[in-house]
């Protein structure tokens, strides 16, 4: 079992979530997300980052943004790996000489995004899975290809569901049920939920 957990904005949840060995980590800068963070905050975080992957979420942004962003990072950029939610034309994702991951939208071009060789990985949300679970191409795309298969859950009560699946890579979003308040992380709770004590003992009994 593998986590990405997306939507960290603040030095504390960073620290936990890396104390938990959490192995992919997503840094939010959609403007309309509830979760963004500001870029001079993600700055200040760039020296607690270990050896986790990490993630830049965008959506519908211009090209010229999302290459800014790339710009002020430095050679820290290379540390990131970009991570679209938009349906944008395959064009788009191929100007970026930079690894993504793009999550799956049954309306997106996805035929064209699965051939782009900066493709690295493809999300597939579980509320779209009666779609894509018989697209005999996406599979065969994702098998030829070797693309890494990440699933998205809603809530971390649904990874409850899929904990004991070996092999698996599983994506959440922080949101309000993991907070005490408005962007105020419940880090007790974060640190104590049993999907972590099960998945470690799941590896733990191998």
């Amino acid at each position: 079992m593998e986590y990405l957990v997306h939507g960290v904005y603040d030095a504390q949840t960073l620290k936990s979530l890396i104390s938990l060995d959490i192995p992919q980590i997503g840094f939010d800068l959609r403007g309309r997300s509830l979760n963004l963070i500001p870029f001079h905050t993600l700055k200040s975080l760039l020296p607690s980052l270990k050896n986790q992957k990490f993630f830049l979420i965008f959506e519908n942004d211009k090209s010229s943004t999302v290459l800014s962003f790339l710009d002020l990072l430095g050679d820290k950029k290379n540390k990131f790996e970009l991570e679209f939610r938009d349906q944008q034309s395959g064009s788009y994702y191929a100007s970026f000489n930079h690894p993504f991951s793009w999550f799956f939208h049954p309306e997106g071009d996805w035929e064209t995004i699965l051939k782009l060789p900066n493709l690295k990985s493809i999300i597939l949300p579980v509320k779209y899975q009666q779609y894509y679970q018989n697209l005999s191409r996406l599979w065969f795309m994702i098998q030829e290809r070797n693309l890494k298969v990440v699933l998205h859950v809603e809530s971390f009560s649904d990874l409850e569901l899929y904990v004991h699946e070996k092999n698996l890579s599983l994506s959440i979003d922080l949101g309000k049920e993991m907070e005490l308040g408005f962007r105020r992380i419940d880090q007790n709770r974060l640190l104590n939920l049993n999907v972590w004590r099960k998945n470690y003992a799941s590896v733990a009994g191998q």
